[in-house]
């Protein structure tokens, strides 16, 4: 069931079409009710996938490493990954998990716990996007404080992490490990992703070539109540002069068109006239989910934020509503 995290007499719903963040405000919520116009915006949250964790081969990896080790020979050098790659907020909780069920037992005797061990690693964290590099932030503090976090806001897409691999990780290696074979990079994620970032980098011309070896870490399926969540939802908001809907993924889209009725079982074309409902619009968080939409469904959505973030989201919301005379 849709979830609000501001309540307003009049105001403008953005439905979320995504969990909200657990143990703290989501950054959604916190951006939109710190940017209010007139009236003011109201964050409402429908989540369209349920995700289950499989952090066993995440947590059997670290531990098995960490086990074969003395503390003292626990460091970068002998770690069988010069980096770990993450595409989503789940893959890191479900890393952040694993770090979690590493057992406290004792590492051939001595004091040291494998996790203990394991904050000697000095490696980076590639990340797409500024919300998978938030989370990754809070477990570099917790447990990796040799880290860093590589990313974020400057590689909102899987293109764009790719080019920054390919040019950070191949410089510091060329730099730090002459002669030596460079490591392959370590790829966490789920059992349905796409594969643009191994395969960049994989089929990278020459000594810029990067192996990948892809662990899966969660699974991914659709909610069973979305379809009566969001109806739900657009019924509590029929009344809106205006409301935008926000979709944060390839499947997020298609579940959404799906549960409207507007693709039927047997065409994956958008089989729907071209309107909306009145005063409905349609946000992408970035240009992988418009190109999908567009390409698989033929179906244009508004606006595409031009950063895949809070307020990336809003300004574009806001420049089609300004461009539209629909102010604020």
């Amino acid at each position: 069931m849709a979830n609000s995290e501001n309540d307003s007499n009049e105001s403008i719903p953005i439905i979320l079409l995504k969990n909200p963040s657990a143990g703290h405000t989501d950054p959604y919520t916190s951006h939109f009710v710190s940017h209010p116009p007139s009236p003011a915006y109201e964050p409402l949250y429908v989540p369209v996938l349920e995700h289950t964790s499989n952090t066993a081969p995440i947590s059997d990896l670290l531990s098995q490493y960490s086990r074969s080790k003395r503390p003292d020979q626990v460091a970068t050098a002998h770690f069988p990954f010069g980096g770990l790659i993450f595409t989503s907020q789940r893959a890191v909780e479900a890393f952040d998990s694993a770090l979690g069920s590493i057992s406290a037992s004792d590492v051939q005797g001595l004091p040291e716990t494998p996790l203990e061990s394991l904050r000697q690693l000095a490696i980076p964290l590639y990340a797409v996007g500024p919300a998978t590099a938030r989370s990754l932030e809070e477990i570099k503090k917790k447990n990796m404080p040799r880290c860093w976090v590589q990313g974020g806001e400057q590689a909102g897409t899987g293109e764009l992490l790719s080019k920054l691999i390919l040019q950070d990780y191949n410089g510091r290696w060329n730099l730090a490990s002459v002669g030596k074979k460079k490591k392959p990079l370590l790829f966490l994620t789920g059992a349905k992703h796409r594969d643009i970032v191994p395969t960049t980098l994989v089929s990278a011309p020459g000594y810029q070539r990067i192996e990948v070896q892809t662990l899966v870490v969660y699974a991914t399926s659709e909610s069973p109540s979305f379809a009566s969540d969001i109806a739900n939802t657009l019924t509590a908001t029929s009344t809106a002069r205006i409301r935008w809907i926000v979709i944060f993924s390839p499947t997020g889209g298609e579940s959404l068109l799906r549960a409207l009725g507007w693709l039927s079982d047997s065409d994956s074309k958008d089989n729907r006239c071209r309107a909306n409902p009145p005063g409905t619009f349609i946000a992408a968080i970035g240009p992988t989910t418009s190109n999908y939409m567009k390409t698989t469904f033929d179906f244009s959505v508004d606006v595409c934020a031009e950063t895949p973030s809070p307020e990336g989201v809003r300004k574009a919301i806001e420049e089609f509503m300004r461009s539209h005379s629909r102010q604020p």
